[in-house]
């Protein structure tokens, strides 16, 4: 594992890290982490995909991890339409770093939606992307969240969005019972690693302009979902115990979103009682297999066409 900083075609500087965990690679796969946190704790999963054949590069975020260490959590214009140009970004790099013909996506909760916008605008550069602990969020809520969210950026753009943590997290949380920030995770070790990492719970609570960027996004991706092609390879997971997923409503209704809109069948995996971390819960060793399972089915599919 190896961490450069590496100017984005904005002139933005961001922390990119890179598992070349194999001369060879038989493909490569981009890692997009989510709200709170910074690439290298998937470094224990990034491994697993190396021993599978599998190089990694992943980023820490505009707003997060070493890209803003003075300003994590913080938001501006634009910010999550230029973070899913990086990621379209990484997979160039992977590319020319490593060779390879076929690149792949795994995104993690606000990593899922950033990789939501990512497969509309460039499903055509990679072969397959996974959603974990994803949502979709639309209708009334969603339309009270923009308009929340924009109220609050023009007041102060850089103060804490407590609405939405109280409604979010904080609720997951008493829904639980297991603790501060339980929900993310059952085991207790990992929770307590996430509470004591400055990286993570103590970036505190995202900006008012961060959430309205981030609703806003989110609003285009709704927009735009029929413009994946119907064959595009996609995976979502998620745990039954996942307050972001609705507790597994959510994901069905994105999963239902991808059928009727693009004709898309993906591939659905509810993990019963798993909470929101996946690749650090409980039962992490069977979704690293089921991951590294679709990704050799699709390498499988397109090795068959040629691809």
């Amino acid at each position: 594992m190896v961490t450069e900083n590496i100017t984005m075609r904005d002139g933005k500087n961001v922390a990119v890290t890179f598992w070349d965990n194999t001369d060879r690679p038989r493909a490569a796969v981009v890692m997009v982490h989510g709200m709170c946190e910074y690439i290298e704790r998937y470094d224990d999963f990034c491994g697993f995909l190396g021993h599978n054949g599998y190089n990694v590069i992943g980023m820490d975020n505009r707003g997060f991890g070493d890209t803003d260490a003075d300003a994590r959590g913080k938001g501006y214009i634009g910010m999550f339409e230029s973070t899913v140009d990086d990621i379209k970004q990484e997979v160039d790099i992977a590319r020319e770093r490593w060779g390879v013909r076929r690149v792949y996506v795994i995104g993690h909760s606000y990593g899922s939606l950033l990789t939501q916008r990512f497969i509309e605008k460039y499903h055509s550069d990679v072969s397959g992307a996974i959603l974990c602990g994803t949502t979709m969020q639309s209708g009334i809520m969603l339309c009270l969240g923009r308009k929340l969210a924009k109220r609050g950026a023009r007041k102060d753009p850089d103060a804490p969005g407590r609405i939405f943590a109280k409604l979010t997290f904080e609720s997951y949380d008493k829904k639980i019972r297991d603790g501060e920030n339980g929900w993310i995770n059952r085991d207790t070790v990992e929770v307590q690693k996430y509470n004591a990492d400055a990286k993570c719970a103590g970036v505190g609570i995202c900006s008012n302009m961060f959430y309205m960027e981030m609703f806003n996004g989110i609003h285009r991706t709704n927009k735009d979902r029929a413009l994946v092609p119907s064959d595009f390879k996609l995976m979502i997971a998620s745990g039954t115990a996942d307050g972001v997923g609705g507790y597994g409503r959510l994901v069905k209704k994105l999963h239902k979103a991808y059928r009727t809109k693009c004709g898309l069948h993906a591939v659905l995996k509810l993990y019963d009682g798993a909470r929101h971390e996946l690749l650090n819960e409980i039962n992490k060793g069977e979704v690293y297999e089921d991951f590294v399972e679709f990704l050799d089915d699709c390498e499988a599919a397109a090795d068959e066409k040629g691809e």
